[in-house]
């Protein structure tokens, strides 16, 4: 009778070991359910960022693009004026040539 009373509480204590072992796995279970929505979730954002950051890149190059545009439109602005100039200077020179030296 002793062997069979041991035998029992060996079962009960196995029955209680397995049910908590069973509990353990559900709240495993339920914690990687969780880091994975959560994953699921960075993965969202970081697939939004990264088409954000594709954008503001096109953004940039178009950006470069003009400011590349308006520096080369102000050398040749620069280069105009100073033909410019360099022609009134001579016009100035030759005029003062011609009214006082010539005459």
């Amino acid at each position: 009778m002793e062997v069979l009373e041991e035998n029992r509480r060996v079962l009960l204590r196995t029955n209680d070991r397995l049910t908590s072992i069973k509990s353990i796995a559900v709240e495993t279970e339920e914690i990687g359910s969780a880091i994975v929505q959560e994953l699921g979730e960075q993965r969202h954002t970081l697939n939004g960022t990264r088409n954000r950051l594709e954008d503001i890149d096109s953004s940039r190059q178009s950006s470069h693009r003009y400011v590349s545009a308006i520096n080369r439109h102000v050398l040749q602005d620069k280069f105009m004026l100073i033909l410019i100039i360099i022609i009134e200077a001579c016009s100035l020179v030759g005029l003062v040539y011609i009214k006082f030296i010539k005459n």
